[in-house]
């Protein structure tokens, strides 16, 4: 059966669903055996009616993680990067909150979300070009969890300092680099880190709905995210550029008659560097890594506000699919898109873990009240499940949200899975001390801790 006849029930299975996901307008490409199929449907502002084209431009978030990572890599195969070497040795003036920290992180720490730090600090300093140097020289404001390379945890800000010692080494902003080194070799004619430069070609916005009532959608305004958060999260793209992008690394570092990446290196980015606890299997240099029924999956998500975004490569296949939703929760369409197509395209099945039964008191020792910055969590244990209540401030517009109870089923003594809702599938799980009782409770890969009764009425 032909890419295009898939790609058709692929298009039909979407537009039957598209009214009950929340999403106003999503794009979806194919890339299978080098051939592509892409397609826009819905609206891509919800006030103008404004339909989606397949090359309507989107955020993709967190994906431009992997762009930061190639860049890198590409540095490391010129001499002017070493991995594994501390990163004050290219940023001599790098300040952390921890000394041992400041001296020994790396960018493999970067790149694999090991270096310990809080990793959600969004902090704006402008659209010049110094904004990045700025964000980092801020650094050591803020705290560091652990120490590098002891545990994985989610990291925006790890990858915005990447961004700047790649700046630093090739003495360029970054936006710039990954412009001259990525976006032009490939023929990502259209992908951009700037609002100014979208607005020229068919764009879309992002869309909120109320997480508790499910109202909307209401546009999400600002627009862009903070210049200093480039690095982490901030392309602006269509499917097809991403596709071009995935095909690189499909093709072991290849673009047509160039080679930007060594195939060792491409290799490299997709290998295990260390488990990446709830988020996924395992991660990469940049990628997450799953391997379900033994399948490899390479793949980034990415959030920004209004926006929810999904590249999978499966390399044995040589396929990819891109799905770009302009909503807060587009989560829910992208898990029944990509689920439909690794099975109709690949025959890979997703399917979760089993649920186990715990005792009333192992589900009683992971309840109580967590806190990361912004975000206050109380867990309680209910029936055989444990029930997530949490409150957060947004970390880009500020908004106060409390969140729908999240469910979780236990999977093992310290893991769970959530059950329902625009969560569904995500893991919970909690890094437990000697006395068997949390350290951290870890959701979405990010770290928060346990607080005591008396601490949270001081705050």
């Amino acid at each position: 059966m032909t890419l295009s006849t898939v790609f058709d029930e692929l298009s039909a299975f979407i537009e039957e669903r598209l009214g009950e996901w929340s999403v106003p307008g999503l794009t979806v490409a194919v890339l299978h055996d080098g051939a592509t199929a892409e397609r826009g449907l819905g609206v891509a502002h919800a006030e103008t009616g404004c339909p989606v084209r397949a090359d309507t431009l989107f955020q993709i978030g967190s994906i431009t993680k992997v762009f930061t990572a190639t860049v890198a890599m590409q540095l490391m195969e010129g001499g002017k990067l070493d991995l594994d070497a501390p990163v004050i040795q290219y940023l001599p003036d790098l300040k952390l909150a921890d000394d041992h920290a400041q001296r020994t992180i790396t960018m493999r720490h970067l790149l694999t979300h090991t270096s310990g730090l809080e990793g959600d600090y969004f902090a704006d300093f402008g659209w010049g070009d110094d904004a990045l140097a700025r964000y980092v020289a801020s650094l050591q404001s803020i705290r560091q969890w652990t120490q590098p390379g002891q545990l994985w945890s989610y990291c925006n800000s790890g990858f915005n300092l990447a961004g700047r010692v790649i700046e630093v080494l090739e003495q360029k902003p970054y936006e710039q680099v990954v412009k001259e080194r990525i976006f032009e070799p490939l023929g990502m004619s259209r992908s951009t880190f700037f609002a100014h430069e979208a607005i020229t070609f068919p764009v879309s916005v992002g869309h909120s709905y109320d997480p508790v009532s499910g109202a909307g959608p209401t546009i999400a305004r600002p627009y862009p995210i903070p210049r200093t958060s480039n690095p982490a999260g901030g392309i602006i793209s269509t499917v097809g550029d991403l596709l071009r992008f995935a095909a690189l690394h499909l093709q072991g570092g290849q673009a047509g008659e160039r080679r930007l990446l060594d195939s060792v290196s491409v290799e490299a980015m997709q290998r295990p560097q260390v488990k990446a606890a709830n988020f996924a299997d395992a991660y990469g240099i940049g990628w997450a890594l799953r391997t379900p029924g033994g399948h490899r999956l390479v793949e980034h998500g990415g959030s920004t506000n209004g926006f929810q975004a999904q590249l999978v490569l499966v390399p044995e296949q040589r396929f990819a699919i891109a799905i770009l939703t302009n909503s807060s929760r587009g989560t829910t369409a992208i898990r029944a898109i990509e689920e439909w197509a690794l099975a109709r395209y690949c025959g890979i099945a997703l399917e979760q873990p089993a649920g186990i039964r715990l005792a009333p008191a192992q589900l009683a020792r992971v309840t109580g009240h967590y806190r990361r910055p912004n975000v206050e969590i109380q867990v309680r244990a209910e029936n055989a499940h444990i029930v997530l209540e949490s409150s957060m401030q947004h970390p880009l517009t500020g908004e106060q949200t409390k969140l729908p109870p999240i469910v979780a089923q236990p999977i093992s003594v310290n893991e769970f899975l959530v059950t329902e809702g625009d969560y569904a599938g995500m893991r919970v799980d909690f890094i437990v001390g000697e006395d068997e009782r949390p350290r951290f409770m870890r959701f979405a890969g990010r770290l928060a801790e346990p607080v005591d009764e008396t601490t949270r009425r001081q705050a």
